[in-house]
């Protein structure tokens, strides 16, 4: 005959309680285990298997209590702790099955059957360690049934996991009901299995070794420290999740700034259902209210309409074949403005029906436009080589080979781009065989470590047998430590500047040679005058020793006179050997070097040797010289030359003019550092081409060359001075002219003397 029993309600609702408990516990507990990963995923998973599972096990024994028997009953309780290890391992297995990141059904089926199993062997095992004097019988349906409820029990449960697992809002009511709907399922399989149960009396007592019976104080034991282990582990969840939810806050604040900082945004995309989502950059980049829901038309609203058909095939593409994808286009803002993006994705799943991308979106506008800057810098920096004649290049001291050149610089060394920088062996069989070794020796191939800068000067032979002369110069370039690591620098084509300074020394020399010439025939035409100058203090000289004889003869010789005629005789020969000498320097092709030079005395010396050819026409000369003496830093026989020109012309100008004939010479400071010569007559005055006079060739005389005032204005102009003219009134003209009193001496003179 069967016992009757009975339940306690009160402990029913409680087991029922306590397995909704359990339930939520475990819905919350797979979110901590499906967010952590490494060995914080570990603890997780075990402690949040231990709560859960202590969880089960309360609910199952519980309900065990719950059902009275009329006989005493007590239980085995190391067969107790093992139905507790065994609702751990299932709790074990159904955490691990629900923090994937995706549970496919045969998942989801294997671990039904695996936590279905140990949720029913747990409840067996439990009830195997029931001590009482009775015998156990059960009904092999009803156990069927129950293990089967396990198994569906435990796939609802994991479905229901696996859904609500990631709700944060609030309490999460979705997640409630999802722990009602467990917590009321778990219960049923519980039953289900005691109802499978029957005991009959028996005769035999019952074995109480190990065995503990539990009393009312052990049943409210057992409730409470079931909340107290779920309520503890719900509360290390709930902080852990505020812990969390606060980092990623902060760190979606980082990101966000960082996104606004490099005007990038993040977006998401789900083509079966057209789901967009979009970073707040990103709607700052569309230009979009952040109440706007970011659709593929709005996207193409704002597509430039040049790059539609492209974005839109992108698009289609992309959607059909799941493919990551990255395209650059421009979009028109409201206000017309144009922005260039780069949009990259990425698709998360290769499976069509379940394509997601992840992707980011770049406004590049910036970098487009220092881009095109850039290419228009190279476009000019390349012209402006092309017409400087000027390459750039660059060579490695780790790689000893040039790793740069610039395409003047090909152009320059006659080398096809196409075949690449040459070797320096190639390069140097271009230079000239008379300078192979100079520039050797001049660079830094020589010694690349020491980091020389270089200037170095040679010819090149190129392959048609042109020749050209090329400038070098290099510079190294250190790291912190100070070591070279390679040597910039450029290379000009100074061909055209080599032949000009050719042709410059060409044009020198013939201009000395044509203002020799100028000068020789100057003095041709002052050799009567010339001759009339020499010829006076040797007529004197020969008078005045005519008179020292008749001194020295006479009875009682006069040594005083025939002393003073001697002295006379003296300065006679020193006045005629001091016309010689002036004239001998006008003569001279030799360009004497530039020294300090006492402008007066350039003119007294211009005037005593021409005094003679103005006394000829009837020309007074008047100087008014400035004093202290003026000091220039010149050529003392070029500007004789100047004076000789200017007191000549000025002659010629008044041997035909009636009246007064006066050439009036000055020199006095002027402003700036500068002294201003005058040389003023009282002739015929300019003619009517004054613009023309300092021009070669030009002359209004019958039988001048036209040289000498271009002459004259060369040499005061190498002299760093300004040579002009002026007319007078009533008439005649003025020349003037000035010179720094300060110049510096030029490493050669440009002009000739």
């Amino acid at each position: 005959m069967n016992l009757i029993g009975s339940y306690n309600y009160a402990l029913v609702a409680l087991s029922v309680l306590i397995a909704m408990f359990a339930s939520y516990a475990a819905l919350d507990l797979a979110a901590r285990v499906t967010a952590a990963a490494g060995s914080t995923r570990a603890v997780w998973l075990l402690g949040g298997a231990g709560a859960m599972g202590t969880g089960i096990w309360s609910m199952h024994y519980l309900g065990m209590l719950a059902f009275v028997l009329p006989i005493p009953v007590a239980y085995h309780w190391p067969t107790v702790l093992v139905s507790l290890l065994a609702a751990i391992l299932a709790s074990v297995i159904a955490l691990h099955v629900v923090s994937r990141q995706h549970m496919s059904v045969p998942r989801v089926v294997a671990g039904s059957v695996l936590m279905g199993a140990g949720i029913a062997g747990m409840h067996y095992i439990g009830m195997a360690a029931m001590r009482l004097p009775a015998a156990s019988h059960f009904n092999s349906v009803l156990v069927v049934l129950s293990v089967v409820l396990a198994v569906l029990i435990s796939f609802v449960a994991l479905s229901i996991v696996f859904r609500f697992r990631n709700e944060k809002t609030g309490l999460g009511w979705g997640k409630l009901a999802g722990a009602v709907v467990m917590g009321s399922a778990i219960p049923v399989m519980h039953y289900t299995g005691m109802a499978a149960a029957s005991f009959t009396p028996s005769s035999m007592p019952a074995d109480l070794s190990d065995a503990v019976s539990i009393s009312l104080v052990g049943t409210t034991g057992i409730a409470v420290v079931t909340f107290l282990v779920i309520g503890l582990a719900l509360l290390t969840s709930w902080m852990e999740r505020r812990f969390a939810e606060r980092k990623l806050e902060r760190s979606e604040a980082y990101l966000a700034e960082a996104q606004r900082l490099s005007h990038t945004g993040s977006f998401g995309w789900r083509p079966s259902t057209g789901e967009i989502i979009w970073s707040a950059e990103t709607f700052r980049i569309f230009q979009y209210s952040r109440t706007t829901t970011p659709t593929v038309e709005l996207i193409l609203q704002r597509v430039h309409p040049d790059d539609a058909p492209l974005v839109r095939d992108t698009i289609e593409r992309a959607s059909q074949d799941g493919r990551d994808f990255e395209h650059e286009y421009r979009l028109v803002m409201p206000d017309g403005a144009v922005k260039h993006v780069d949009v990259v994705a990425h698709a998360l799943s290769d499976k069509p029906a379940r394509i997601e991308f992840v992707g980011a979106v770049m406004d590049v506008s910036d970098r487009k436009r220092a881009q095109e800057k850039l290419r228009r810098s190279e476009g000019y920096l390349a012209e402006a080589q092309r017409l400087a004649h000027t390459g750039i290049w660059a060579w490695s001291v780790t790689a000893r080979r040039s790793v740069y050149w610039s395409e003047e610089n090909y152009r320059l060394f006659a080398f096809d781009p196409e075949g690449g920088i040459p070797s320096d062996e190639t390069f140097y069989q271009r230079v000239h065989p008379e300078d192979r070794d100079r520039v050797r020796s001049e660079v830094f191939l020589e010694r690349p470590d020491e980091g020389s800068h270089f200037d170095v000067e040679f010819r090149l032979v190129l392959p048609d047998g042109t020749m050209k002369y090329v400038r070098s110069t290099g510079h190294p370039v250190r790291n912190i430590s100070g070591a070279v690591l390679e040597y910039v620098g450029t290379s000009i084509d100074v061909t055209d500047r080599k032949r000009a300074e050719e042709e410059r020394e060409r044009l020198r020399q013939a201009q000395e040679d044509l203002a020799h010439v100028n000068r020789v025939t100057t003095m041709g035409e002052l050799t009567a005058s010339l001759a009339h100058e020499v010829n006076q203090p040797i007529t004197a000289a020969v008078a005045d020793a005519n008179a020292c004889v008749r001194w020295l003869t006479r009875d009682s010789p006069d040594v005083e006179e025939a002393r003073a005629a001697a002295s006379r005789i003296v300065q006679d020969a020193m006045r005629a050997a001091d016309i010689v000498s002036r004239i001998r320097l006008l003569f001279t092709k030799t360009t004497p070097p530039r020294e300090l030079v006492d402008l007066n005395e350039v003119i007294r010396g211009m005037v005593a040797l021409l005094r003679g050819e103005a006394t000829r026409y009837s020309v007074s000369i008047r100087t008014d010289l400035a004093a202290p003496p003026p000091f220039v830093i010149g050529d003392r026989v070029q500007l004789q030359q100047v004076m000789m020109n200017l007191i000549m012309n000025g002659t010629d100008a008044m041997k035909d003019v009636e009246g007064t004939r006066e050439l009036a010479i000055k020199s006095q400071p002027a402003d700036n550092e500068e002294l201003l010569v005058s040389v003023s007559d009282t002739g015929i005055g300019l003619p009517p081409q004054a613009d023309q006079i300092f021009k070669a060739f030009f002359t209004t005389k019958p039988h001048g060359t036209g040289m000498g005032l271009s002459i004259s204005r060369s040499i005061v102009e190498s002299h760093g001075g300004r040579l002009w003219a002026g007319s007078n009134a009533p008439r005649g003209a003025s020349f003037y002219f000035t010179l720094p009193s300060k110049l510096q001496v030029p490493d050669k003179p440009t002009i000739p003397a």
